[in-house]
C-alpha cells in the first residue's frame, strides 16, 4: 500500500471518530431517507465549492508576491 494511501485511510479513520465525537453515530446510521442523504452531500458539495472558490481567489495573490 502506497503511503499515500495510508495517509488517506488515516484520515478517513480520524473524521469518522470525529463525527462520532459531533454526532454520536456513523454513516451507518438508519434515521435518515435517500434524500436527507443527497441533501447531506449537496451541502458538503457546496462548502467544498466555497474552499474551493477561496484557493482560486488566492492563487493571483501568491503570484504576484512570486513575482515581485
Amino acid at each position: 500500500m502506497s503511503k499515500i494511501l495510508d495517509e488517506l485511510i488515516s484520515e478517513f479513520k480520524q473524521r469518522e471518530q470525529k463525527g462520532i465525537e459531533t454526532y454520536g453515530t456513523t454513516v451507518d446510521r438508519k434515521d435518515l431517507t435517500t434524500f436527507e442523504w443527497l441533501r447531506h452531500l449537496r451541502e458538503e458539495l457546496m462548502d467544498a465549492c466555497l474552499y474551493l472558490k477561496k484557493l482560486e481567489n488566492e492563487i493571483p495573490k501568491k503570484l504576484e508576491q512570486n513575482d515581485k
